[in-house]
């Protein structure tokens, strides 16, 4: 386990989601009044939040900037460590994450790291790549041999789809959920 500290947006989120979950003030979290049924579902309200906020403000809103100690930064450099202490052997990585997902075009914190991994730690972008990316059966076995031949050296993708029947661990050094 890898233990970060929250950030100051969150600790301050922290504080309005308890709030919401006594009061059921939903302007707290900067949203119109609950209706009659989400009044009764809250707590899942307040759960969902606090699984956005906990990876990355900015899953909560585009309100709130990168911030250094978050977990996309500490995983950014956490790969970042394993990909230099490992170069000569090509070790690969991969990266689960069933929230915020890669999705081309929107902002989401597996592109987030991907940049941080590019543009703060001079990782080549083409070594990193997201399991969405290969939309045939021919792009998914290419992506998994370059995987195993050390051409791709860190790969994204959820639970489901890099999970079962991913047999791209021929390098594998390090995986992060």
């Amino acid at each position: 386990l890898y233990n970060i500290p929250p950030t100051p947006d969150q600790e301050v989120f922290i504080q309005k989601l308890m709030e919401f979950a006594k009061s059921g003030n939903a302007s707290l979290l900067g949203r119109a009044p609950l209706s009659p049924s989400e009044e009764k579902a809250k707590m899942l309200i307040a759960t969902d939040y606090a699984r956005k906020m906990s990876l990355d403000m900015r899953m909560v809103s585009g309100a709130y900037d990168d911030h250094p100690d978050n977990k996309a930064s500490h995983c950014a450099a956490n790969i970042a460590k394993y990909y230099n202490q490992y170069n000569a052997q090509k070790g690969t990585q991969f990266v689960f994450s069933d929230l915020g997902t890669y999705k081309p075009g929107e902002w989401n914190p597996c592109s987030e790291i991907k940049r941080k991994l590019v543009d703060d730690y001079g990782i080549p972008a083409h070594e990193i790549r997201f399991i969405q990316e290969a939309k045939t059966d021919k792009a998914r076995k290419t992506m998994i041999k370059d995987m195993n031949e050390g051409k791709i050296r860190v790969l994204f993708g959820s639970t489901e789809m890099l999970g079962t029947g991913v047999n791209a661990q021929k390098r594998c050094v390090a995986i992060h959920h």
